[in-house]
């Protein structure tokens, strides 16, 4: 059941600012007043409370009470990428961006991001950001940004797009400013099979014409690497990953670059290492799974096109990683799962070896 506020404002938002928050009680309360308190005032914040049992929807609505460009909506239970589209079947505004409950944005972000998009007439904006991950009790910080660039055709920003997919900036739907109407154009939507927000972003750019990117970072992620899904949900996670390196396989195929060396290289890359990210969490010691289970995973991990292919051209740039690609390439299991307990045994921190958006 949808519990729907009511809300006027007085004119049309510029832009409209989409967030899902479930159990966020800890940091929705921040993730809202950072959108309140932007230099552009002409906003809509659609906010949908995905069945938090906290006190989540408690201060959404304090914060809707005091102010009429917040739009309410209470489900009792959903997903967050169900979420989001019933926020932006809501929405009105001529540009849409995406806030994490676990967010904030930079008082200038919607400011920069809107002035880029207005004054080259721009279907998409690329935001930075900052991500602060929490792993096994290891803080971690990166910085994910490119330079300032705004991409004269479309052809241009295709064939340059691999630099932003191998940082982890290009996916997430976050710090970003996608207009209505390459919304629209696309059916771009959230709920469509990939994890994350990636589903969304990936419709939205089959057909972008015109991409710029603010250089520096606008935006912040405060997340643990264990709630970001990572490496959690065996086999559902390597399912995740199959389906997202399936579906930019078909977005290059699309932009006619799936013979190009550097875009495809990326991907390959991009797919092992997260590829060696799942095997170390099977195989993990003092794992959910026994040795025989553990041996069973990785075999099955091992054995689909997708990771034959990669493993055997991909070139990573990690040590770590790189030092697993000559038993994966045999297709030896036990000296894959033996290596991988070592490598799991000795990481410190969370994530360092796989793109950002793996977490956004």
């Amino acid at each position: 059941m949808v519990r729907e506020v009511p809300h006027f404002t007085p004119t049309t938002p510029v832009v409209s600012v989409l967030m899902v928050p479930h159990d966020a009680e800890r940091t929705v309360r921040r993730a809202i007043e950072s959108v309140q308190n932007q230099t552009l005032k002409n906003f809509e914040l659609v906010v949908v409370d995905a069945g938090s049992s906290d006190a989540t929807a408690r201060q959404i609505k304090a914060a809707a009470e005091r102010d009429l460009r917040i739009e309410t909506l209470y489900v009792d239970a959903c997903s967050r990428q169900e979420g989001l589209d019933l926020a932006l079947e809501r929405s009105r505004g001529a540009y849409v961006a995406v806030m994490d409950p676990d967010g904030w944005a930079r008082p200038t972000m919607l400011s920069s991001l809107v002035s880029r998009a207005q004054e080259k007439s721009l279907d998409l904006v690329v935001g930075g950001f900052g991500l602060e991950l929490v792993a096994a009790g290891q803080p971690g910080e990166r910085t994910v940004a490119a330079d300032d660039v705004t991409y004269p055709t479309q052809h241009e920003f295709r064939a340059d797009a691999w630099r932003l997919f191998e940082t982890g900036q290009l996916l997430p739907a976050s710090a970003k400013l996608f207009s209505r109407e390459l919304v629209e154009s696309s059916g771009a939507r959230f709920a469509s099979g990939l994890r994350g927000d990636h589903a969304f972003t990936i419709a939205a750019l089959r057909d972008a014409e015109r991409v710029g990117v603010c250089g520096g970072a606008c935006y912040r992620i405060d997340r643990s690497a264990r709630s970001a899904g990572a490496a959690e949900g065996l086999p559902k996670s390597f399912g995740d990953l199959e389906a997202e390196h399936g579906a930019l396989l078909d977005l290059y195929r699309h932009w006619g670059l799936d013979g190009d060396a550097a875009s495809m290289g990326m991907l390959q890359n991009r797919y092992v290492e997260q590829l060696v990210a799942l095997v170390e969490e099977v195989c993990r010691p003092r794992g959910i799974m026994g040795g025989s289970e553990q041996r069973r995973a990785v075999a099955h991990m091992l054995g689909t096109e997708h990771a034959r292919l990669a493993v055997s051209v991909a070139r990573p740039k990690s040590n770590r990683v790189r030092s697993m690609l000559v038993p994966m390439r045999a297709q030896n299991v036990a000296i894959v799962c033996a290596q991988a307990r070592l490598l799991s045994l000795v990481r410190h921190g969370g994530g360092s070896d796989v793109p950002a958006d793996v977490f956004v």
